[in-house]
């Protein structure tokens, strides 16, 4: 609920210009058809339109049901409306006057029409949905009840409901006297409709509603959607119609009828079937290349045409709940979604969290992909998934927590007695004790790694103030052999944090750094604090070398990295000079060498800091890098 409303905001809010295609139309054709309207029958416009429709689109609708779903009617039985949910509403009315009370809906389902049902007072039942649809043997008998479906491509999951089984539904509603509401989602751009007949045409239209809209097959700004009654259910339409307004565009409804009378709709939908068919498989590809192993997004429901859904596996372990209990849990996993929301929205790409399926880990999502340009679609999706993982890196938010982040490799979780130490120091720090001990949280990592089938990876640890401590593989991002090599760029960054010793999230500083990282091309910034001294990275730590010993800032500027501690217990080890004293920002060209340090990069050489450079291949900072990849192998 939460992330429906983080969705909601976003719509409202988000000022970035949402991706739109204009080849998913043939807007020449629409207009010619409106000027015909306007040219030759404006004086239809001159009076109010039918509540129930205008007659001449209701035929064009009836006509082309039966040709393309085998849906039997005629076009007093067909109702028009501005949207899906406004004709459940009159559908409400109507299940009152047949004193129906009870219905039964999808789950996971289409949750805005379940909310309307509840919203009018009906006593709801959910009733799952399997492979093959609806699980027909959990629908109640005896009771006289109304059934909302989506036999061809049910959302979220996009399960197909065989022939067989749609004759099983139809003989529990006669048998029960009960009635079916058949929403037929998206059939119309899915090829494999054909085969399969609407529920209302296996019916002959004696105890099914069909529901019906145009969004998917014109464009977001039209609003038409249909349903068709029962004939026996007309009479009490009629009843009711006068007491509402058409709240449909006369004007587009009679477009739409020329659009549709002179073929322009069927060429329109054969054209994009082959659109959206590309953009599927370019989806599909995309998403293989960039994440071939399923190991964090996965494509589901592809049967839709115009969307997927996304399976984003956090590998997410929850070590202990605190005193939140599961509702912390539910908490973050909502707040993830809604951040992806918001991060797909600043691309301007639709997605929407179907909380339904969440759980485990796991977040689902629908990505509408049909108003992305093809051309556009391949650097999207790679865009997307790169900000979803992002996302990730953020952990939970609203309530504070420390946090660490530990590297898995061969296996094993390294230096984790030391981080388990750091991490009783951060909590101590602001008066909280760790909730688990290091055996359970070396444990925990190891299930962890084990279901993910990691054998090399960064694992983060988040311990918030409730006490609720959760585990997940936090995205990763190795440096490259060449970057070892050749060392990285890096600049100055005026910006400290505010406790230094508590490893706990400064999101402001965080995003502040990485927009800076990205646009200048950047591996890392180095902290300079409002004295002008060097303190540490972004995300790491920071030495430089002046002839054959090594400097770094004292230890109360910085946090105490377990990687900047175990170098500086190799160098003393070796008998080398270790200098921890403030260094100052204007002194950076007096060394002849630097490096960062920390659980991703391990030692890395810096190539240039501003516009300084340095010896990549100085002789302490080579072996460094070898003292410390051996250190590095004691662990494994």
């Amino acid at each position: 609920m939460e992330a429906q409303k983080t969705e909601d905001k976003v719509t409202e809010t988000n000022k970035v210009q949402m991706l739109t295609d204009p080849e998913s139309f043939d807007f020449e054709k629409w207009e010619l058809c409106m000027t015909e309207v306007l040219d030759q029958t404006p004086d239809l416009l001159l009076t109010e339109s039918d509540r129930q429709g205008e007659q001449v689109l209701r035929a064009e609708i009836a006509e082309y049901l039966y040709h393309a779903r085998g849906v039997v009617c005629n076009e007093d039985q067909v109702i028009i409306s501005a949207g899906a949910q406004q004709l459940i509403n009159h559908l409400a009315r109507i299940l009152k006057l047949m004193d129906i009370e009870h219905v039964c809906t999808e789950y996971p389902g289409y949750a805005p029409v379940r909310s309307i049902l509840r919203d009018w007072g009906f006593s709801i039942s959910d009733v799952p949905v399997r492979d093959d649809g609806l699980a027909i043997d959990k629908l109640p008998t005896n009771i006289r009840t109304a059934a909302y479906v989506c036999p061809h491509n049910q959302f979220p999951t996009g399960a197909v409901m065989p022939v067989s089984n749609r004759y099983m539904l139809l003989d529990w509603a006669e048998e029960n006297d009960s009635l079916i509401i058949e929403d037929d989602y998206n059939s119309a751009l899915s090829s494999s409709a054909e085969s399969l007949p609407a529920l209302q045409g296996l019916d002959e239209g004696k105890r099914v509603v069909y529901m019906g809209t145009f969004s998917p097959t014109l464009f977001p700004a039209v609003r038409i959607s249909y349903m068709v009654l029962p004939e026996p259910m007309v009479e009490l339409f009629n009843r009711i119609k006068d007491e509402y307004d058409q709240t449909c565009s006369k004007t587009e409804q009679l477009t739409l009828a020329r659009f549709m009378h002179n073929g322009f709709f069927k060429e329109n939908l054969d054209r994009v079937r082959k659109l959206y068919e590309g953009k599927l498989s370019t989806i599909l590809s995309t998403i293989d290349e960039i994440d071939g192993n399923g190991s964090f997004i996965t494509v589901e429901n592809t049967i839709s045409v115009v969307n997927v859904t996304l399976k984003i596996d956090t590998h997410a372990r929850t070590i202990c709940l605190g005193s939140s209990g599961e509702a912390r849990s539910e908490e973050i996993q909502n707040e993830m979604t809604g951040r992806m929301v918001e991060s797909a929205a600043a691309l301007g790409i639709k997605v929407r969290g179907v909380s339904q399926l969440h759980g485990n880990g796991q977040i689902y999502l629908t990505l509408s992909y049909d108003q992305i340009p093809a051309v556009q679609l391949a650097d999207a999706v790679s865009d997307l998934i790169q900000s979803f993982k992002s996302v990730l890196t953020k952990g939970g938010l609203d309530i504070p927590c420390v946090y660490e982040v530990i590297r898995f490799t061969n296996g094993k979780p390294q230096f984790l007695p030391e981080h388990y130490a750091r991490l009783q120091n951060s909590l101590g720090a602001i008066g909280r004790e760790v909730p688990f001990n290091c055996e359970t949280l070396g444990q925990s990592i190891a299930e962890l790694a084990e279901e993910g089938q990691i054998k090399e990876h960064n694992i983060k640890l988040e311990v918030d103030l409730s006490g609720h401590g959760m585990l997940y593989l936090n995205p990763t991002h190795y440096p490259s052999p060449e970057q070892y090599a050749e060392g990285v760029r890096t600049e100055l960054f005026h910006g400290e944090r505010k406790n230094p010793h508590i490893k706990m999230m400064d999101q402001a500083l965080r995003d502040a750094t990485d927009a800076a990282i990205k646009d200048h091309d950047l591996y890392e910034v180095i902290l300079v604090d409002r004295d002008g001294q060097i303190t540490e990275g972004s995300r790491s730590n920071v030495f430089f070398i002046k002839n054959g010993e090594l400097y770094t800032s004292p230890l109360h500027q910085v946090l105490p990295g377990v990687t900047r501690d175990k170098i500086i217990e190799i160098v003393k080890g070796k008998g080398i000079a270790v200098h921890e004293d403030p260094i100052s920002a204007s002194t950076i060209a007096d060394f002849d060498a630097a490096f960062i340090c920390g659980t991703s990069p391990k030692v890395l050489p810096i190539a240039s800091l501003e516009d300084v450079t340095y010896d990549v291949n100085d002789p302490l900072l080579r072996d460094l890098m070898d003292w410390y990849d051996e250190a590095w192998a004691k662990t494994e």
